[in-house]
């Protein structure tokens, strides 16, 4: 009896250790290739269940502090005493969000759940003193830290590598409350940290803030690829010839080596993610008592030009004055309008300002240009008021005003004899009738000229306070000034000064597009892949936008075919469980469409980065 009972006992602890082993199996399994990593590096999770689950992990609890970069799927079998066993492997590509000690938290697939795994991510200095040099750093600096509100913040970002980059993308930073503006093209030299060269890829930008207080600038990101650490080794000619080179010589010789190329099309790679410290800019406020509009620049003048030049001034003809502001540190949209100030004695008629902002160095250079025609209407001394704008030095933090002098002229009889033309000011009429007789006619002999008043036609009209002739008669003399004046401006030289360029129409991107196809892949998002997809055709043949995937399909290699297709399917296949693997269907049309869009820019946000190949590593 005794026996049984513990037979009994040890077949029935079997029965759990089996059912305890078979739950094991059918588990949640979570494994990270490292545990340890430098900041800017990436890691990568692989998730395992067993062949007959059903449905994706969920990999919403990663999103507290990682980034997912990418993610696929795929099948491994097992053969093991004659027995197949199949599994499911998801594989994800993680970018932490900051340094110190994280952990990847259960993950759960239906009722599996897998074991939380801690991470430790150095700082970069800290990872640099361990002894391994980073292979690329990406700073940032800001000068000044306290601007003044509107003025000028010089922002620079430097991408340092040791490694050759691949599809290297640098998403810009961008502030909430204010402007943002590119300075110039890249440079590009090299440096020494640490004992290290790197290549460096340097951008600058003009910050404006927009309000006083404090601002924070959010950082660049840079995305990228780099070798595998060791692998840079397994190149063509190592496989085909071994550890000796037999084009060892072939640089000293003709110049150049035929593989170098070939070795780092060939390199394995992982990506990288970095970014950039976050920047707190304190703003100053405009300090009391300066006037408005205010106007923060490092440098502004006021010049003026004339045409004809010098000017002569006579009644009824027109004299052109072009007044520009030049200021350095600001942008067009900073300058103000020059105040219309009335001239007795002459009409003003003001022309449309013209405008544009240009990068000069490590500053940007505005300019507003004003012209305006100037039509005596009597003769005689006439002083022009001075032009003054206020406007604060962020260089010497004092308030400066530009300006220009009063000016006083003679207007001289017009080329007819005219001594003066009425002012274009309302005229105050009397409600009595006068006969129709009692007003000299237009053109008469007592007119000054052919179809100009004279001064005691203009008299007689205004004594006799009949409305309609004088309407009629200012009428009249304001289209022969126009006329005038029009004649004389088609016949002045052009004034010197940098004139608006035309705007340029809007150009579609189809790099955007692009990358919302390829994030709607890597979410498995159907509907939204193939409506970016779409776009990027439009974007991408304008004159004949394709409308479906299938003429897609028609400009790129017979393989897309099928890949469009299984992406149609799974949208239209009504419920019949066609599956679709979009981190798949990525992966293998991302050549043929960059193929296809090679001889397109890419705009946006996120800008390619130069291809950066270190001439040594």
């Amino acid at each position: 009896m005794g026996i049984y009972l513990r037979m009994r006992t040890v077949l029935v602890g079997l029965a759990l250790l089996l059912i305890s082993l078979d739950a094991m199996a059918a588990g949640l399994e979570a494994r990270l290739d490292r545990t340890r990593l430098a900041e800017g590096d990436t890691v990568e999770l692989t998730l395992s269940a067993s062949g007959d689950s059903q449905g994706a992990p969920d990999l919403s609890p990663l999103s507290a502090d990682f980034e997912i970069l990418s993610r696929s799927q795929g099948m491994h079998m097992q053969f093991s005493n004659g027995r197949s066993s199949t599994s499911r492997q998801w594989h994800v590509t993680l970018a932490p969000k900051h340094t110190g000690s994280l952990q990847v938290p259960a993950l759960h697939l239906g009722q599996l759940s897998s074991a939380p795994i801690g991470v430790m991510v150095l700082p970069a200095a800290q990872a640099a003193k361990s002894g391994v040099p980073q292979e690329v750093i990406l700073e940032v600096e800001a000068n000044p830290e306290n601007p003044v509100v509107q003025g000028k913040v010089i922002y620079t970002v430097r991408v340092l590598s040791r490694v050759p980059l691949r599809r290297a993308e640098l998403r810009e930073p961008h502030a909430d409350d204010a402007i943002v503006q590119r300075l110039g093209d890249e440079k590009q030299y090299d440096t020494n940290r640490g004992g290290q060269n790197y290549r460096v890829t340097e951008r600058r930008y003009a910050i404006f803030p927009q309000h006083s207080g404090e601002l924070e600038i959010a950082p660049p990101v840079l995305k990228a690829e780099v070798p595998e650490p060791g692998k840079r080794g397994s190149s063509p000619r190592d496989r085909f010839f071994g550890g000796r080179d037999p084009f060892s010589d072939f640089d000293s010789i003709f110049g150049s080596d035929p593989f170098s190329d070939m070795d780092s099309m060939f390199a394995r790679t992982h990506p990288i993610q970095l970014r950039g410290r976050y920047v707190k800019l304190a703003v100053q406020p405009q300090p009391k008592g300066t006037p408005s509009p205010w106007l923060p620049a490092e440098s502004l003048s006021l010049n003026e030009a004339w045409s004809p030049d010098p000017p002569v001034f006579k009644v009824g003809e027109p004299v052109t004055r072009t007044i520009a502001i030049t200021a350095q540190g600001v942008t067009a949209e900073q300058l103000p309008d020059l105040p219309q100030t009335a001239i007795p004695g002459i009409n003003a008629y003001p022309d449309r300002a013209m405008s544009d902002t240009r990068p000069d160095g490590d500053t940007l250079v505005a300019q507003k240009v004003f012209k305006v025609a100037l039509v005596p209407s009597r003769t005689g001394s006439v002083t022009l008021p001075p032009v003054e704008l206020s406007w604060w030095n962020t260089r010497t933090h004092k308030l400066e005003t530009a300006r220009l002098p009063a000016r006083t002229v003679e207007v001289q009889p017009g080329a007819a004899g005219e001594t003066a033309l009425p002012e274009p000011q309302p005229v105050t009429t009397q409600a009595e009738s006068v006969a129709e007789s009692q007003v000299p006619p237009v053109g008469s002999a007592s007119a000054a000229g052919p179809g100009l008043l004279s001064a005691a036609t203009v008299q007689a009209i205004a004594e006799v306070g009949y409305w309609p002739w004088v309407a009629a008669a200012f009428a009249l003399a304001w289209m022969i000034s126009m006329g005038l004046w029009w004649r004389a401006r088609s016949r002045q030289r052009v004034v010197q000064v940098p004139v608006e360029a035309a705007p340029r129409m809007p150009r579609a991107d189809p790099g955007k597009s692009l990358r919302r196809f390829e994030q709607a892949c890597l979410t498995n998002d159907a509907a939204q892949a193939r409506q970016a997809l779409i776009e990027w055709g439009g974007a991408q043949w304008p004159d004949n936008p394709p409308r479906r995937l299938e003429e897609i399909a028609g400009h790129l290699p017979t393989e897309a075919a099928t890949l469009l297709n299984e992406l149609d399917r799974a949208l239209y296949a009504g419920g019949s469980g066609v599956a679709w693997e979009g981190a798949e269907t990525w992966r293998n049309l991302e050549p043929m469409l960059r193929g296809a869009g090679s001889g397109e820019a890419s705009s946006g946000n996120d800008t390619p980065l130069p291809p950066l190949y270190p001439q040594g590593t």
